[in-house]
């Protein structure tokens, strides 16, 4: 069987080793055995970075679902058919995950999506076809699974109070650990989709000019850009007075980082590194910036190799 990991984020889908766009486009033509299109139901689709509107439940329709092929498509380019294959199908357990503040309430909803009773899937990808089933689908908490991957080697459990803070495209989920033992949990809308509209809308109102969320991102990463120096620093303070507002917030939740540890995860955590560490020196305590956008994806396996290990040994 295959274990497939995934992070459906809303900005990006990610395995453990690759990214997939969270935008969907059909095409009206047959493309290239080259093009990296999925072939499913008769019609084509692409990936683009003109991402789909924020979904608080991504079963509504089949684009995540389609993205989810894609993803697992390309995964299959990279593996060994052949060993995952029997009798012609690939059995797949896909690992998938949603925000705290959303798990209880869509839990088994995003599992029935995925799974759909159990029915093979036929799909093409640059010139293969494959039919596949989820024969198991286990859907995840966004977060813990990255605090479990962690714990391993920086010995989390043994500090009395763990904040994970996964920062990803819509939203900022929250877990608050105490020596291992999950003592609160939420997510807030206010991920990096929220601060790109900030400031998109500041700038435009402030210098006339239209950034798009491509221009922000490279910016925020200072990356090399065209821009000036005043573009560059209104972005730039936009972001850290974003960063504080948020982060303030943890305050009123009852959550005081001068008494925890304090870990950042997710895509946006990475985009903002230098601006959370420009912030953090108000509350001169420990933290750490996880740098790897994979993180949830290798921490749903990891999770769900530990559960098969014990259900062996129990």
């Amino acid at each position: 069987m295959m274990i497939f990991a995934l992070d459906t984020g809303n900005d990006k889908i990610k395995t453990e080793t690759a990214v997939t766009q969270a935008g969907l486009k059909k095409l009206d033509y047959k493309p290239e055995a080259t093009e990296e299109a999925l072939y499913f139901n008769g019609e084509y689709y692409i990936d683009t970075v003109e991402r789909l509107s924020y979904l608080y439940d991504k079963t509504v329709d089949d684009r995540y679902y389609i993205l989810a092929l894609l993803a697992l498509a390309r995964d299959l380019e990279n593996a060994d058919t052949k060993k995952l294959t029997t009798k012609g199908l690939i059995e797949v357990a896909l690992l998938v995950g949603l925000p705290p503040a959303h798990y209880a309430a869509l839990c088994e909803k995003f599992r029935q999506y995925f799974y759909r009773d159990g029915n093979p899937v036929s799909l093409g990808y640059k010139g293969k076809s494959y039919s596949v089933v989820f024969s198991k689908v286990e859907v995840n908490i966004q977060g813990y699974a990255v605090y479990l991957m962690l714990n391993s080697r920086m010995k989390l459990n043994d500090n009395n109070k763990v904040c994970l803070i996964d920062l990803g495209g819509m939203t900022m989920d929250y877990l608050l650990l105490r020596y291992g033992e999950l003592d609160k949990a939420d997510s807030l809308e206010v991920g990096m989709i929220t601060l790109y509209g900030k400031i998109r809308s500041s700038i435009n109102r402030r210098c006339h000019m239209l950034l798009d969320e491509a221009d922000i991102y490279n910016i925020l990463k200072k990356n090399k850009t065209r821009f000036s120096d005043e573009i560059i620093g209104y972005v730039l303070d936009i972001a850290r007075e974003h960063v504080i507002e948020t982060l303030g917030t943890f305050r009123e939740a009852g959550i005081d980082f001068h008494t925890t540890v304090t870990i950042f995860a997710g895509g946006g955590s990475i985009v903002l590194a230098d601006v959370i560490k420009d912030v953090w020196e108000r509350y001169r305590s420990e933290y750490y910036i996880v740098d790897d956008i994979h993180a949830n994806a290798k921490g749903y396996k990891i999770k769900y190799q530990i559960e098969c290990a014990m259900n062996q040994n129990g």
